[in-house]
């Protein structure tokens, strides 16, 4: 029987990652951080990622998940917040290994309102006071 050298190995271990890669890795920033990675599979591990995460929503918001309906369980409700919050991380941390991040700037310390956000983004300070 021939050997198998260890690119073959590392390509069959990649694909079985990326089929399911949250049972791999912590969150998007741990892949990210995975210096065996090249950046193409760092891409692909995330886009995987978010489409599984977008399924998962997609069917839940249609009545397809386990327990949905009227009666739906309260762990269920926090799975899929934990879910979306996750997904939202996921496509975040894909805009930028991708270079989407249309302005590059870090919005952590923006304002938590709407107006706020979007007066951090225009002008990269912070919203002016309101009038008393």
């Amino acid at each position: 029987m021939p050997s198998r050298d260890s690119t073959t190995d590392d390509t069959e271990d990649f694909d079985v990652v990326v089929m399911n890669p949250a049972a791999f890795y912590n969150g998007p920033a741990d892949v990210m951080a995975d210096g065996q990675l090249t950046r193409d599979q760092k891409l692909r591990l995330l886009e995987e990622w978010e489409i599984d995460l977008k399924r998962t929503l997609e069917s839940d918001s249609e009545g397809m998940a386990q327990g949905a309906g009227p009666n739906l369980h309260p762990d269920d409700e926090g799975r899929r917040a934990n879910d979306a919050a996750l997904l939202r991380q996921v496509s975040n941390w894909l805009r930028r290994a991708r270079g989407d991040d249309a302005l590059g700037e870090d919005l952590t310390d923006a304002p938590k309102t709407v107006m706020g956000r979007v007066w951090h983004r225009l002008f990269n300070k912070t919203a002016p006071r309101e009038a008393a």
